[in-house]
């Protein structure tokens, strides 16, 4: 055999082993509610996307917050296909009951409730390795205005809410001020000259 036919063979074995390496599944963080406009007990929720290539059950992973850590139970269908969104919810009843019209991958999750002022969340696979992880903070947005903290162009920011849908940026909800009644004086009205005198 020459070399010639030794170096197609090789190249053939890297290209079927790169191939092969490209072909996986992975989840990262994508959307965070960490501070539902008013109680946000029980209102919390994150949304993961399917980074890679294959289909995944996301059930087999692991929600982390501040290193406790929280299994995943599908709401239905478990598998996440690829480049597809998956939303862990912290109470689903309530979830439903906030987007109603949501009709994506829906996982229970329980975690007390996010420190929303320096919160670690983050997702490890079957294994137990860290896949993805960020942290909460209230000086990123989304702080009791309605909006949620959405990555965009590998930044969170504060932006309308899209669970189970691909990040779009958006003009955030802006929590309008009281409108305030000022007290204007009322002037007294002159006699007219063509009233009649008594």
């Amino acid at each position: 055999m020459t070399i010639s036919k030794y170096l197609k063979y090789y190249i053939l074995i890297i290209l079927f082993f790169s191939c092969f390496s490209l072909a996986r599944a992975g989840f990262e963080v994508s959307e965070v509610m960490y501070d539902a406009s008013g109680t946000d007990d029980g209102h919390e929720w994150v949304e993961v996307e399917n980074t890679g290539s294959l289909s995944d059950d996301l059930s087999k992973w692991y929600l982390f917050t501040d290193n406790s850590k929280h299994a995943l139970v599908p709401q239905g269908q478990a598998v996440v296909p690829a480049y597809g969104y998956a939303v862990i919810a912290q109470n689903p009843a309530k979830f439903k009951s906030d987007y109603p019209n949501f009709s994506g991958i829906l996982y229970d999750s329980s975690w007390t409730d996010f420190n929303n002022t320096n919160e670690t969340i983050g997702l490890k696979d079957p294994v137990l390795t860290l896949a993805d992880s960020m942290t909460v903070n209230s000086s990123m947005g989304a702080t009791g205005d309605g909006n949620s903290l959405q990555k965009i162009d590998g930044v969170f920011i504060g932006s309308i809410p899209t669970p189970g849908l691909a990040n779009v940026k958006s003009t955030p909800i802006v929590v309008a001020e009281p409108l305030v009644a000022e007290s204007v004086p009322i002037k007294t009205l002159k006699k007219s000259k063509f009233t009649k005198s008594s």
